[in-house]
């Protein structure tokens, strides 16, 4: 029994304090990079921490609209408070102090903007909050994740494939992620239409979300084939793969919400699609 306590109390843990969530991002970076030829390794850790710093940060700054879509996360959030504002803390020390201490001006001017943007999502530095903007509260973690997984490699790297199999890879990315939020907001639909955040599937409705979805996942599943036929013949088997397993997870996924399900599914299946480009390249053989 204590043992089964300690699991569900690691597990409320994991996803209180986005671990689960910022591995999840980070895997995915791994993987883009990989099919875009770029050396993963550098930005893994301003990754995971960048990812544990916005999303903590989000969670000491309740949206009302948490106690209905996410009352169990809301409820963990604040008996967490105190551990997940030292993530926070930890988290920005080695933002800042890594770029620092390699004098890596470029990066640490990155941080800092990006950083400043993204808090401003759910927190109103400048008076308002991006995710109160109709429309933003879903286009703006996409758009600004992939910006971050591909922008810091290339500028500090530059193109090491042709630029058509980094505009595939890149739209790719960032479908991937929209379809991951969009999923989202269909989820927290009752809460935001409560507190006026305008949303993507508050202002379609349910039903035309999921038809977007429909489309959404038939352009993903398009791209891949696309990148397939133009990337380097060393990756093919990579786009085969994911051409076949990212379609199946998502339209399982897109089945599995036509239903209520409960928050930890989210935080598991969800969250865990994040994990599917890497665990598919892994999975390849030599």
């Amino acid at each position: 029994m204590n043992i089964a306590a300690g699991a569900r109390a690691s597990a409320t843990l994991l996803h209180t304090l986005h671990l689960y969530g910022a591995a999840g991002l980070t895997a995915l970076g791994w993987a883009v990079c990989r099919l875009l030829d770029w050396p993963a390794a550098p930005w893994l850790p301003l990754w995971f921490c960048a990812a544990l710093l916005i999303y903590n940060a989000d969670r000491l700054h309740p949206d009302p609209a948490d106690r209905l879509n996410l009352p169990q996360r809301a409820a963990a959030s604040h008996r967490w408070r105190r551990l997940s504002r030292a993530v926070c803390a930890g988290a920005a020390l080695y933002l800042i102090a890594a770029p620092l201490l390699q004098r890596d001006w470029l990066t640490l001017g990155l941080v800092l903007g990006g950083t400043f943007i993204s808090l401003q999502y759910s927190i109103p530095l400048l008076g308002f909050r991006w995710k109160d903007v109709p429309l933003l509260k879903t286009l703006f973690a996409p758009s600004i994740i992939t910006a971050a997984l591909l922008g810091l490699p290339l500028l500090h790297r530059g193109l090491a494939t042709d630029r058509t199999t980094f505009l595939l890879t890149a739209l790719h990315t960032g479908s991937f992620l929209l379809f991951n939020m969009i999923l989202c907001d269909l989820r927290d639909l009752p809460g935001d239409r409560a507190s006026g955040v305008r949303s993507l599937p508050v202002l379609l409705g349910e039903k035309r979300t999921r038809h977007l979805l429909i489309a959404l996942l038939i352009v993903i599943a398009l791209l891949a084939l696309a990148a397939l036929r133009h990337s380097p013949p060393h990756h093919t088997r990579a786009w085969l793969a994911l051409s076949i397993a990212t379609p199946l997870y998502l339209a399982a996924l897109l089945l599995a919400t036509r239903q209520p399900r409960p928050e930890r599914f989210h935080e598991w299946w969800v969250e865990g699609m994040l994990f599917l480009p890497a665990a598919v390249l892994t999975a390849l053989p030599a």
